[in-house]
């Protein structure tokens, strides 16, 4: 397949207004090789994507029928390739094409059928607060082992094993490292052993293997409720590949996505790159693969700060085959005193790769703004404020249209951890409002965090369900006892469609109306009352053996929302400034002064 510089054209049109894309961005477009694309901080690579997509979808349908396998690392950039995309060539969003993340891809096309083949179950929760809920649940109910030839109380045996050699200052610390313990293992039971993060094998030193048997079981049981952490999935997915009974599987997806693009590659982890190379890039497959991304703007997590990416290009891994790397250097967001700023703080430079700042905008100096506690924080935005005026960055439609943004690397306190993070400088911002989540580890979280961004009631009416539903699992009320079967919200809905229509028709008004409280009137508390109310003597009508006891603490858990005012959103006029609120995996493109980094 040839790239077509007439659909270049039209893309550029619809994508850039119709200027044309430099030589560095073209040569990538034309590409329809196996290739990986170095790109440093705003050049416009996402964009250069978008066009080669569109240009490939004016082809469709392709040679065999095959497709597009569009991956990115989160679901902001997803969002966004749709956003751009779905309106001028919507076929690219359809079979046999798919756009998503890795772990949605991962789950729908493997790990799902993978987890009923191997446990009976399929996913039924992929959500690592749920697993984590799961883990802490899990030793609080640790008791002497049912099994006579098993002497000791498998927490004590924990407390010793994972707390060997550990300063700890108290019992409660010792049980907080079982904790972080269990929500972190990961197991390997071909060989009956656990992983600590990605290399460290826990081993029981001169511990009857029968403890490990236990916990192990434990996870079994998750396993075979549907409950996945976000790596299990990638777990099961490649255990269910490397059998041999699965191969046909690899060939089903070789066949189908003939060309695989992943964006934002330097995001990826371990599970991640190695599943996507273990179906896509083996001896026997054709497929093209690229890859693209900035190995200097990896999200490192605060355990992982001196890890190196890992994400090798192909010419590093094989220069006799690939002869080498593309390259994006020219920055269209940062001006060249910026871009030298940048490239002096470049980690990996591979051949080829410079930052070189090539935009037109004011040559702005960056500012340092130091503080000393959060009492500085009001100071801070008035500085901040301050400075976009003087320099009149608020003149600029399309710095007004993308906002001006307060980041932060720590967004909220880590448990044990003394770091300085966003909420205690604003207490406003909250993070879990920003995420599409489905689970919360308190009530009234369901109230306040649904997905703001629909239009219906669907999502605050799916978070009062989802409500619902957590509280019977925490309670062990199942659907179906003997398979220990939890409720689901179709199963939950489904439960009060058999007392007959009356009764169903009552609670859809009833749903209706605390939905419609809280969207149009923000009655946050009142529903909240009332919504307790239900759960606490409605539900005795439809389970008889309900009761609250075991969710006490999650159902009485204060939590404090601050609504922000609409000004936060949107500028309502010619003087206000928006300020909105971060972290910094989503803001890392950072132009000067647009962005202030506590």
């Amino acid at each position: 397949m040839k790239i077509n510089p007439d659909h270049l054209k039209k893309a550029e049109y619809l994508l850039i207004d119709g200027e044309e894309f430099d030589e560095e961005r073209k040569k990538f477009i034309f590409c329809t090789d196996t290739i990986d694309l170095l790109a440093v901080p705003g050049s416009g690579k996402t964009t250069a994507l978008l066009a080669k997509l569109y240009c490939i979808a004016q082809q469709m349908p392709l040679k065999d029928n095959a497709g597009l396998l569009v991956l990115s690392h989160t679901n902001h950039a997803v969002e966004e390739i749709e956003k751009v995309l779905k309106p001028i060539c919507p076929q690219l969003f359809s079979y046999p094409n798919f756009v998503g993340t890795i772990q949605s891809f991962a789950n729908k096309f493997i790990a799902n059928q993978a987890c009923f083949e191997l446990y009976g179950s399929y996913i039924r929760k992929n959500d690592d607060e749920m697993y984590f809920y799961e883990a802490v649940r899990f030793f609080s109910s640790m008791f002497y082992s049912r099994k006579g030839n098993i002497p000791k109380n498998l927490k004590n045996v924990l407390l010793g094993v994972v707390n060997a050699g550990k300063q700890t200052d108290s019992i409660k610390d010792a049980e907080l490292n079982v904790v972080e313990f269990l929500k972190k293992c990961f197991f390997d039971f071909d060989e009956k052993k656990i992983i600590i993060g990605t290399q460290t094998k826990f081993k029981f030193k001169g511990v009857n293997k029968e403890y490990y048997l236990e916990l192990e079981k434990w996870k079994i049981g998750l396993l075979s409720n549907g409950i996945l952490s976000y790596r299990d999935s990638f777990d099961v997915a490649k255990r269910y590949l490397t059998d041999p009974k699965s191969a046909f599987i690899k060939t089903i997806l070789q066949s189908r996505f003939k060309y695989v693009f992943i964006d934002e590659m330097q995001d990826l982890d371990h599970e991640q790159v190695n599943l996507i190379e273990s179906i896509f890039f083996t001896t026997d497959s054709d497929n093209i693969i690229q890859r693209i991304g900035d190995k200097n703007q990896a999200i490192y997590s605060s355990v992982s700060l001196n890890s190196e990416t890992v994400w090798k290009t192909r010419y590093e891994f094989d220069p006799v085959r690939f002869h080498e790397n593309l390259s994006l250097n020219k920055s269209h967001r940062l001006t060249e005193t910026i871009g030298k700023l940048v490239d002096g703080f470049v980690l990996s430079r591979d051949e080829g790769y410079e930052v070189v700042g090539d935009s037109k905008n004011q040559n702005i100096a960056p500012y340092l703004l130091v503080y000393k506690d959060e009492a500085d924080a009001e100071l801070l935005k008035n500085k901040f404020v301050e400075l976009i005026k003087h320099f009149e960055l608020d003149k600029s439609k399309k710095n007004k249209a993308r906002g001006f943004h307060i980041i932060a690397w720590t967004t909220d306190k880590e448990e044990g951890s003394d770091k300085w993070h966003l909420r205690k400088l604003f207490p406003e911002y909250i993070r879990e409002s920003k995420q599409k989540k489905e689970d919360f580890d308190c009530l009234r979280k369901y109230l306040f965090l649904f997905d703001r961004d629909k239009k219906t009631f669907e999502s605050i009416r799916k978070a009062l369900l989802n409500g619902i539903v957590r509280i019977l699992r925490i309670e062990q009320i199942y659907i179906d006892k003997e398979l220990q079967k939890h409720f689901r919200k179709s199963s939950f809905i489904q439960l009060i469609k058999s007392k007959g229509e009356d009764f169903y028709q009552s609670f859809k008004e009833q749903l209706f109306d605390w939905c419609y409280s809280i969207v149009t009137s923000r009655n946050y508390e009142e529903v909240y009352i009332e919504y307790y109310k239900y759960i606490k003597y409605s539900l005795v009508e439809l389970i008889p053996e309900f009761k609250i006891e075991k969710s006490n603490v999650f159902i009485n858990q204060e939590f404090s929302f601050v609504e922000l005012p609409e000004q936060i959103e949107k500028i309502n006029d010619e003087d206000q400034i928006s300020l909105k609120l971060g972290f910094y995996s989503l803001c890392k493109r950072a132009d000067a002064l647009r962005y202030f980094v506590c």
